[in-house]
């Protein structure tokens, strides 16, 4: 099998900087279990599910290139849920540089204010000296 989905999850949750105590409670296992679970190629269904839940991300869909799920879905479906796969990649990238622009905008914004202010306070010195 080409899907080690036990690695998959464990880069998932890094990722996602959950913390291995709530992970493990959230799938019902123990911590030790857990890690025992990030070095497994296969994991039941009810955890793949639970997860798939935890993580906001289809897990199944790793499995969409390997058989038998492969010979049972058509050629579509499977480019479909890969296109799937890139936009929310895009997205993300997009979220990450959103968050980077509207981190610009505020520096820029305290730029202004200060700028104000500056010309403010020559404006106060320009009447004193009148």
């Amino acid at each position: 099998m080409g899907v080690i989905i036990g690695e998959i999850i464990h880069e998932l949750i890094k990722k996602s900087g959950l913390k291995a105590k709530i992970v493990a409670e959230y799938v019902n296992v123990s911590e030790s279990t857990l890690f025992g679970i990030y070095k497994r190629e296969t994991v039941d269904i009810d955890k793949l599910i639970l997860f798939s839940r935890l993580l906001n991300k289809n897990l199944f869909l790793y499995y969409l290139n390997e058989e038998p799920l492969k010979s049972m879905f058509s050629k579509d479906m499977v480019a479909l849920q890969n296109r799937i796969l890139d936009l929310e990649s895009e997205l993300s990238l997009k979220g990450e540089k959103l968050k980077d622009l509207t981190d610009i905008i505020e520096t820029q914004k305290k730029v202004i204010s200060l700028h104000e202010a500056n010309v403010s306070n020559k404006a106060v010195k320009a009447k004193r000296t009148k």
